[in-house]
């Protein structure tokens, strides 16, 4: 025989996920995949207690905990590429932001501007937003955060882990409307 060709080629599987959770370090992604699923994802109070997705499934949706995003991933900062790429595999995207957060708008556009500026079709992906630890804020603080929330994003749910009426209406909703 003769010699055959050779070459080096670079392989890489996409693991494409129905909804991605994401958001700031510390908003309740994780927490939020294990009370929608039976996950067991690491829950820690300080930033990138979530250092790799975590899947969970729910109703026949696949669910990944995203870690954290922060200002400059786009850019490479702390393991941005990486978490940005996982993104990207996904179809539906839940974003979080803590009720404890001072600014809701700001917490959202920085997230925001990192997806754009890593690619700009993430930001035509559907998206819900999610208010998180709404047990940890007053009603009044609530209903204006919410108010603020409503003027960015279509669809926006306050949550609270502890209330599991608030965890089954975000389901229904992400059942409901993106189950193929």
């Amino acid at each position: 025989g003769v010699s055959g060709e050779e070459a080096d080629f670079y392989i890489e599987l996409l693991l494409v996920v129905d909804v991605g959770i994401i958001g700031l370090p510390n908003a309740g992604k994780s927490s939020l995949l294990n009370s929608l699923t039976s996950a067991h994802s690491k829950i820690g109070d300080f930033p990138f207690t979530t250092l790799e997705p975590s899947l969970g499934s729910f109703y026949g949706l696949v669910i990944a905990d995203i870690p954290g995003l922060i200002e400059g991933a786009a850019k490479g900062k702390g393991l941005g590429h990486k978490f940005l790429r996982h993104v990207e595999r996904t179809k539906v995207l839940v974003h979080c932001i803590s009720g404890e957060a001072e600014n809701p708008l700001k917490a959202y556009e920085v997230v925001r501007k990192e997806l754009e500026l890593y690619n700009r079709v993430m930001l035509q992906k559907p998206e819900v937003v999610v208010l998180t630890k709404t047990d940890l804020i007053s009603s009044e603080e609530l209903k204006s955060k919410l108010n603020l929330l409503k003027n960015v994003a279509k669809n926006v749910f306050p949550v609270s882990i502890l209330d599991d009426r608030l965890i089954k209406s975000l389901g229904e909703f992400l059942t409901k409307t993106f189950k193929s």
